[in-house]
């Protein structure tokens, strides 16, 4: 009975040393050296494109609201700046007029345009369209509208 325990204890333990081997093997041979320096390229990228579009528009509403006040007297510049900063925010936030609410962060949506919509508004928004996984969208034949 005795040895019948300590030649199951032998095979597990083989096992054992065996499945470590297999792992220290796996992980020597394993070339993620390329797809790590990939990983840390791409997301380079992507994190560079969304600082540059975020530190651009920030850079546009701070120049145009110095910009804005300049002619004023100093006691007044502080009032009028803040005053644009405020119309800079709802103008930014007006931008989806007409759609106010309803929108998913971190969806794609696909949007149709209008142009010159009129009292200084160079555009103004005709349809939005939530864009489903799987499905191909196209314009529609003889049309402007989206088909899918």
């Amino acid at each position: 009975m005795r040895t019948r325990w300590l030649r199951y204890a032998g095979l597990a333990l083989v096992g054992i040393v065996v499945g470590v081997g297999l792992v220290v093997v796996g992980r020597l041979t394993a070339g993620t050296s390329a797809a790590r320096s990939a990983g840390y390229s791409a997301g380079q990228q992507a994190g560079y494109s969304d600082g540059l579009r975020e530190g651009r528009s920030e850079g546009v509403q701070e120049g145009r609201s110095l910009q804005v006040p300049v002619s004023l007297p100093p006691g007044e510049q502080d009032a009028a700046r803040a005053a644009f900063n405020a119309g800079y925010a709802a103008g930014a936030n007006d931008v989806f007029g007409g759609w106010d609410g309803g929108w998913d962060t971190g969806t794609p949506y696909v949007v149709m345009v209008t142009g010159s919509g009129g009292g200084g508004i160079t555009y103004r928004i005709k349809s939005r369209t939530l864009m489903r996984p799987g499905v191909s969208y196209h314009l529609c034949p003889g049309s402007t509208t989206l088909c899918d």
